[in-house]
């Protein structure tokens, strides 16, 4: 079969759903050695991996929210015919509304977050997603979604074929595993950030739907009974941000990095004390996986996907319950024997998702349709 991938987000700086789909793209070559596959970009990309034939279609010449959909709807299905393609796959949610009837279409849907909390996402892109979604949920033959959450949200807002959903968790990128540091470089590394004794660490976007302003209360919280302590925060700011960032710069016992790579976000996961994650809403969570996998005590909130992806690997809480949750931090700290107990179960966990078994089930979809 041909296979083709809307692979656009490659070009960009990969975040998120790109770096979901680099290491996916790496993965496949190992599992399948039957099906011919083409990445759809706008301009030719610098791809590693000769297995794929690059496609590159028209140069964006509009703002990118104008000229991706009129891409995904005109373009697209003008190269998907030239190039005989059997199946389209889509990782970020959006099919185009023309149907070619020699082509099958698979979307992964990662979560239906436009559909959760207006103060989540920005009123435009919440429309457009909504908008457009609608008719990709429908359009898909099938919808790959990450989570078994996020498959109960889908069909709480479509009515479709359950049939037609398949769930197939993800994995976090293979390069974050537990790493001995010795004192010596911990140190280091403490001096040159400007850390405190003992890291809180907290990885992803600052916006609203993480419930920054709830690590806050929980920093507070903590310093009523700890004081050679700080909280971490690693990311980009998101929607609603730059008000919450306002807060966070308030507070001495918290910093924020940004333009972090892998390589340091690899050292703090391993000489963190604690991984905290009270977050209101994920479709799947990939920084409590991460973390997980360096053997982190993750402390996360006990809804949405989370309790699925972090299950008994961590400590899960009400993301409203900050006592509790600081209660949890101290513990995690001063009892060893409970620490060394968390650590071993969040690594069994970890294991329980891989990228080959991740690439192995896609491809598998792909086959049976």
């Amino acid at each position: 079969m041909n296979i083709g991938i809307d692979a656009r987000l490659l070009e960009r700086k990969i975040t998120g759903i790109g770096r979901s789909l680099e290491l996916l793209l790496k993965e496949i070559p190992k599992v399948d050695k039957k099906n011919k596959y083409y990445i759809f970009t706008y301009e030719p990309i610098s791809f590693e991996s000769d297995f794929y034939i690059n496609i590159s279609t028209v140069k964006n010449f509009l703002p990118s929210k104008i000229f991706s959909p009129l891409w995904s709807n005109f373009f697209l299905p003008i190269y998907l015919k030239k190039h005989n393609i059997d199946i389209l796959f889509s990782i970020n949610q959006i099919v185009p509304l023309i149907k070619i009837s020699s082509c099958k279409y698979i979307s992964v849907v990662h979560d239906v977050i436009f559909k959760a909390d207006p103060n989540f996402l920005p009123f435009i892109y919440r429309k457009y997603l909504q908008f457009f979604a609608f008719f990709s949920i429908r359009i898909s033959d099938v919808i790959i979604t990450i989570s078994e959450y996020s498959k109960k949200d889908i069909l709480k807002h479509y009515k479709i074929d359950e049939n037609k959903i398949k769930v197939i968790y993800q994995s976090a990128n293979p390069e974050f595993v537990k790493e001995n540091i010795d004192v010596d470089e911990k140190n280091a590394l403490k001096r040159k950030l400007k850390l405190k004794e003992h890291i809180i660490l907290y990885v992803g976007k600052i916006e609203n739907r993480k419930n920054i302003l709830g690590i806050i209360k929980v920093a507070n919280e903590l310093k009523k009974n700890f004081t050679d302590f700080i909280f971490v925060l690693v990311g980009k700011v998101g929607y609603g941000g730059e008000k919450i960032l306002a807060q966070v710069n308030k507070n001495e016992n918290i910093k924020h990095l940004s333009n972090v790579d892998d390589k340091l976000l690899k050292k703090l996961y391993n000489i963190s004390d604690v991984f905290i994650f009270p977050s209101l809403y994920e479709g799947f969570g990939y920084p409590p996986l991460e973390a997980m996998q360096c053997a982190l005590p993750v402390i996360s909130s006990n809804n949405t996907s989370l309790i699925e992806v972090v299950g008994e690997g961590g400590i899960l809480h009400d993301p409203m319950d900050y006592k509790s949750m600081s209660r949890s931090i101290v513990k995690i700290i001063s009892d060893k024997t409970f620490c060394s107990q968390i650590k071993k179960k969040s690594l069994i966990q970890a294991n329980k998702f891989s990228l080959n078994k991740t690439a192995k089930e896609i491809v598998s979809v792909f086959n049976s349709i």
